[in-house]
Parts: structure tokens; C-alpha cells; sequence
């Protein structure tokens, strides 16, 4: 279960990073899931050999995936976390569908 909190460089899938982010989705209320997606963000992207500058962006980006739909509902006008929110979903689209097993010559 400790794994599930560490920010280490273990390798998942996309189909696990998935499946996390689903998870935490769901725990978002109690506060733990913003940490399970982050953490799943950063194992995901160490994942692909990303720089760790990278991998920190994309564990603060992709957790305003799940508040950007819950804030957005609020605001009907445009505005900073809206083009926030684009970058983020962007970046969650390549962490799910990028192989990160392909072979380096």
C-alpha cells in the first residue's frame, strides 16, 4: 500500500496509471487522491526518462485535471486555470498513451 504514496521511479503502464488516476478520482474527497494522482503523474513520466523537472511539473499539472472539472462548473468566463487546465489535459493524454517501452538505440 506504501507504494501506491511514493515518489519513486517505478516504472508503471499506462493502463496502471489509468486505473490510479480512477482511484484517485474517487478518494479527491478525503484528500488522499490528490496525492495518489501525483504520485502516479511522477512515476509515470520517470517512466519515459523525463528530466526530474518534468516529472515535478507533471505531478503538480495533472492533479488540476480533477480540479479544473470540479472549479470550472462555477465560472462560465475564461480565465488563467482554464488554459492551466488545457496543458494539464494535454500532459495526461501522454502519459496514457505513450509507450514508454520502446527500445533506445
Amino acid at each position: 500500500m506504501k507504494k501506491y504514496f511514493m515518489f519513486d521511479d517505478e516504472p508503471i503502464t499506462g493502463k496502471m496509471y489509468f486505473w490510479r488516476y480512477i482511484v484517485g478520482s474517487f478518494l479527491f474527497l478525503f484528500g488522499v487522491g490528490i496525492w495518489i494522482i501525483s504520485a502516479s503523474a511522477y512515476k509515470r513520466s520517470s517512466t519515459f526518462n523525463w528530466s526530474k523537472e518534468y516529472q515535478i511539473i507533471s505531478a503538480i499539472f495533472i492533479p488540476i485535471v480533477s480540479l479544473s472539472g470540479i472549479l470550472g462548473q462555477y465560472s462560465t468566463n475564461l480565465n488563467l486555470l482554464d488554459f492551466f487546465s488545457i496543458i494539464a489535459v494535454l500532459m495526461h493524454f501522454i502519459l496514457i498513451f505513450k509507450n514508454g517501452n520502446k527500445i533506445k538505440n
